[in-house]
């Protein structure tokens, strides 16, 4: 069952800079100047390893995009899913008010990140991660 539901967990999370990502050496420092200067909000997810699913130029777009794909999993029959942030309590809640009304049901839990994932991918990032399991015979 543990790997079942780990194959058809999707968690995605949205970093509000690049800075975090420019010092841990996962972008350059030209990358990061840039992505910067266009206001550039990363979308990403992890499995094996972290990939990126999107990137959208403002935080309110990147918020949207989260509450769409939460519209996502609903379609896939998602049943449970979890909120996660860094240091952005208020936008949180309004995806865990959003995501509650979306999927009918609150979340499992809406926390703060430790601080090693607030370490490497910075403070207002939302991990508006929502993690999910389709519920049985789903798919």
């Amino acid at each position: 069952m543990v790997r079942s539901a780990r194959e058809t967990s999707d968690i995605w999370f949205a970093l509000d800079t690049l800075e975090y990502l420019r010092r841990g050496g996962r972008i350059g420092a030209a990358q990061a100047l840039l992505g910067s200067a266009l206001k550039i909000k990363p979308i990403l997810t992890f499995g094996t390893e972290i990939s990126p699913v999107g990137r959208v130029r403002t935080s309110r777009r990147a918020y949207e995009r989260m509450v769409a794909y939460l519209h996502e999993l609903h379609d896939r029959g998602a049943s449970d899913w979890i909120v996660q942030h860094a240091q952005s309590p208020a936008d949180a809640e309004h995806l865990t008010e959003r995501g509650t009304a979306i999927l009918g049901k609150p979340p499992l839990f809406c926390t703060e990140v430790g601080p090693v994932l607030g370490a490497h991918l910075g403070s207002g990032m939302l991990v508006g991660g929502i993690g999910v399991a389709p519920t049985a015979g789903a798919g």
